[in-house]
């Protein structure tokens, strides 16, 4: 019976350390959204050539309350595309739509931007850039790609 106790007293005490780190988190971890990105801010770069060594950035959203996650990105004819698979069903590509200040965490640098959808990029092109950024891209895809990728442009506020 102690030995219950005592593990039922050790998993409630990791229940609410996680509980506050998940409350006081900025960056997100993987899939698990953050809010305001952590780093010193730069002024919005001359080019994203950089992006190509990072294979994810983090993008976030609403200033006013942040909501931050972990994505890819690529160059494409020098602009930093992101894209959103099953982009209508996320919520920092609607918070894109509404206001669309974000702030871009590439290393440890972060840039405050302006994102905006991009209906205009031909689609396979990106694929193309996408699958030679991510190579892995083309094993798991099936040959038309994703359904419902929005793509976003990020520009200089």
């Amino acid at each position: 019976m102690k030995t219950l106790k005592w593990i039922g007293g050790a998993l409630g005490a990791v229940v609410i350390v996680l509980g506050l780190l998940y409350l006081f988190r900025s960056d997100p971890v993987q899939m698990l959204a953050g809010k305001r990105l952590s780093g010193a801010e730069h002024p919005y770069p001359a080019n994203w050539a950089s992006c190509d060594q990072h294979p994810t950035i983090a993008v976030e959203t609403q200033p006013d309350a942040p909501h931050s996650v972990t994505t890819i990105c690529v160059v494409l004819s020098g602009d930093l595309i992101i894209p959103a698979r099953d982009g209508s069903t996320k919520q920092w590509t609607a918070n894109v739509l509404a206001d669309p200040r974000i702030r871009v965490k590439i290393g440890d640098a972060v840039y405050p931007a302006l994102a905006h959808r991009a209906d205009d990029i031909d689609m396979e092109r990106f694929r193309a850039a996408a699958q030679a950024k991510y190579p892995q891209m083309g094993d798991t895809q099936e040959a038309s790609g994703p359904q419902d990728v929005w793509l976003f442009r990020v520009g200089p506020r």
